[in-house]
């Protein structure tokens, strides 16, 4: 074959190849005559001599026996091939480095004095855990799996040889006294491999990839290995996929991986509980756990991704400042204008918890919040709060400072603001004092011209002294005391106020109010609607039997218009509000009216998707909705266009209307996440009032999917009998698999 060329020598390995699959005993012959091949510099016949040395070593048809005399004799040139960059084939030698491991151990073991043929194994282990570190993700899941048959070999299995499989090669296997392979080093790196195996759990960043690939290897040392079945068991119990950081920040990808890594953990643990051996002993820890993975399918990914952002901080960044005399942090503020949170906020404003937004939490939410903040409090911490508060406001905005008088001091000409005089022998305590004291005046509601000596109450500012002339003081009191008492009520004895307006009060007329605003305004009415929708919901689905016969009662009322809100924000988002919005110019309420219907449509899209297995129903009335007002619209353009009213001719299209770019959002959003068992799909897709070709076409994702291919062909099916109008689009659809297939085949 030296001189044909590449694609000549290419076609023949491919006869070759085919002539192997037909008769499985060929392959003996035909791994020894590419092994010169393989040593040639021709990428293309280096990628697939080691493409047919991984099928071939993985093969179950091969002898036993001749497939450990054909590793030894491929060991130097699998050593070779590693010196090539090209992933598929670095793939391909690191699958069949896995696959002869054990059969090169076994021969090192039998042959204590081969020395050769365990220095080409080591230096391919090398290689093959340097990769493990540097390569890529497909590379890294490859190195995974070759990791999981070094530990199962270099680890001890069963010493009952009743129990023991001929094919199985460990560590027991090994001669004590062997001189190439010590017990102890093997023992050891194997200890080393499997811990550095398991480290992918507690990772900074969890990838969903390499969680799912180390379950797989997990579950086969479960098995095979019960010495360190133990230590893995108790691994993976201690791995929280709910509480774990991902490396996504996707929303839709962290809540697909979340689901995968749920559904990988349940089926190994399901297959382990099968094992009594280890049934036993962790059974009821691992029954526990699967109860626990169960709230992983609803766990909302908005929580999740916001647990996140909490957790990210760290409790080093969000550790409370102190104060000498407060015990709590007392950042400086600004003076001048300030919001309410910034006048009770005792944290750092550079630390990453202030710039987080507590709108975006839902009331109950906040509220639990914060009631289960102040019980963690102590009573001590909450005082120091109060202070540190009450000295930032007294500090922006410095009380009035209250000076008491005596009537021998008047005659002095000068008191300073600081200076409190008071008359210790005078109990006298006024009957009355009035609720508002106006700053400029001096009150003394309790002067008499009798009384000997007066105490009063004057408002003054800190900074300056006061002047005080003795006569003008008396006269505005006696004025005071004038206005304030000069009628008695002769029924109860009550003082009446001369000085109220008795004028009839008439409201103002409200201010109008801009775009911004109003846009605003109904942005809160519609979320109040939403609040209020969820509280029905969660009352009409409670569990009836915990009811009384009031609670029962009050049911029925509500069901009566249970989903009225529904169609209400259903047709404000397709109707509009053009009729509602008055003093606005015509453009300017065509504008507010498609910003709201927007609005409307993607909280009812947020809504839907959150849980669309119980809110399919409000998914089906919502989008009919939407179908029926794109077909007024559609009507009434055309009969426009037309200039006579005629809408019967031709056949209207509805391909670029918001009833499909709805419908085929909640698809796209739905669809990667539905199980085998989800026949609410099947309910949603008969109840659509239309289907385009586009919508069909989605169920390939379904269709293609080895897991869920029963429910897409079921859902092709029914639309086939019993929606005749889509017949023919899904028939291009279940034809054009069948070519992929034929094609993949």
């Amino acid at each position: 074959m030296t001189d044909l060329t590449v694609a000549q020598q290419i076609d023949q390995l491919n006869q070759a190849k085919q002539l192997v699959l037909q008769d499985a005993s060929f392959y003996p012959q035909i791994i020894r005559g590419i092994l010169p091949i393989a040593q040639k510099p021709e990428p293309r016949l280096r990628s697939w001599c080691a493409a047919f040395l991984a099928d071939g070593f993985s093969s179950a048809e091969v002898n036993a026996g001749e497939r450990q005399v054909l590793a030894v004799a491929c060991l130097h040139t699998i050593e070779i091939l590693f010196e090539e960059t090209d992933l598929r084939v670095l793939k391909n030698l690191i699958e069949c480095s896995a696959s002869i491991y054990p059969l090169i151990f076994k021969h090192i073991c039998a042959n204590k004095s081969d020395k050769e043929t365990l220095h080409w194994l080591t230096a391919i282990k090398s290689k093959i855990l340097g990769l493990w570190d540097s390569g890529s993700e497909g590379i890294k899941l490859c190195c995974i799996k070759f990791v999981q048959r070094v530990i199962a070999v270099q680890t001890p299995g069963t010493k009952d040889p009743r129990l023991a499989d001929s094919s199985d090669v460990s560590l027991t296997q090994v001669p004590i006294d062997h001189p190439l392979i010590p017990h102890t080093v093997l023992e050891a790196e194997a200890q080393g491999l499997l811990d550095r195996l398991l480290s992918v759990f507690y990772e900074p960043k969890i990838n969903e990839s390499n969680i799912s690939a180390t379950l797989y290897a997990a579950g086969i040392l479960i098995k095979t290995r019960s010495t360190i079945a133990n230590k893995i068991l108790a691994r993976i119990l201690a791995f929280n996929p709910l509480t774990a950081q991902y490396a996504t920040a996707d929303p839709n990808r962290l809540k697909l991986e979340l689901r995968f890594i749920e559904k990988n953990i349940r089926i190994l643990l399901g297959n382990i509980l099968k094992t009594s051996n280890i049934a036993n002993q962790y059974g009821a820890r691992i029954q526990q756990y699967l109860a626990q993975l169960v709230q992983a399918k609803n766990f909302s990914v908005e929580e999740l991704v916001r647990k996140r952002a909490a957790e990210s901080m760290g409790p080093a960044n969000v550790k409370r400042q102190r104060t000498d005399s407060l015990g709590v942090s007392t950042p400086p503020v600004q003076s001048g204008q300030l919001s309410y949170a910034q006048l009770y906020t005792l944290i750092d404003p550079s630390l990453p918890l202030t710039t987080f937004d507590v709108k975006t939490l839902p009331h109950e939410v906040a509220i639990e919040i914060a009631i289960a903040g102040m019980n963690a409090l102590s009573r001590q911490t909450l005082d120091s709060a109060i202070k540190a508060v009450r000295m930032r406001y007294n500090k922006l905005y410095p009380p009035p400072v209250v000076i008491r008088i005596e009537e021998s001091s008047i005659d002095s000409q000068t008191v300073p603001a600081t200076t409190y005089v008071d008359d210790e022998d005078d109990d006298y305590e006024p009957d009355y004092e009035p609720d508002y004291e106006p700053p400029d005046v001096i009150v003394a509601p309790s002067f008499t011209p009798s009384a000997a000596r007066f105490t009063r109450a004057v408002l003054v500012d800190q900074k300056q002294p006061v002047l005080i002339d003795q006569s003008a003081a008396i006269n505005k009191l006696l004025a005071i005391d004038e206005l304030s008492y000069s009628d008695v009520d002769s029924e109860d004895g009550r003082y009446l106020d001369l000085s109220v307006d008795s004028d009839a009060f008439v409201l103002p007329q409200p201010k109008p109010l801009n775009q911004a605003e109003r846009l605003e305004l109904f942005q809160q009415i519609i979320e109040r609607i939403f609040a209020i929708g969820n509280q029905l919901e969660n009352t009409l689905f409670a569990d009836s039997t915990k009811k009384t016969g009031k609670d029962i009662a009050d049911l029925n009322s509500v069901a009566v218009g249970g989903d009225i809100w529904i169609v209400l924000l259903s047709r404000l988002g397709t109707r509009g509000l053009s009729s509602q919005i008055k003093g606005m110019a015509e453009v300017e309420v065509k504008q507010v009216s498609l910003v709201m219907a927007q609005h409307i449509r993607e909280k009812l899209f947020a809504h839907v998707i959150l849980d669309f297995r119980t809110r399919v129903d409000i998914a089906i009335t919502w989008l009919n909705e939407e179908w029926y007002n794109d077909k007024m619209k559609l009507r009434e353009n055309q009969a426009i266009s037309n200039g006579n009213g005629d809408v019967t001719n031709g056949t209207l299209s509805i391909e670029n209307s918001p009833y499909v770019q709805w419908a085929s959002k909640i698809l796209d959003s739905v669809i990667p996440f539905l199980d085998v068992k989800d026949r609410v799909f099947l309910r949603f897709l008969s109840d659509l009032p239309e289907l385009t070709p586009g919508m069909i076409s989605k169920l390939r994702t379904l269709c293609r999917d080895p897991d869920r291919s029963k429910l897409g062909y079921l859902a092709l099916q029914y639309l086939i009998k019993l929606r005749p109008p889509v017949r023919e689009y899904c028939l291009e659809l279940m034809e054009s698999l069948k070519q992929e297939d034929n094609s993949l085949a």
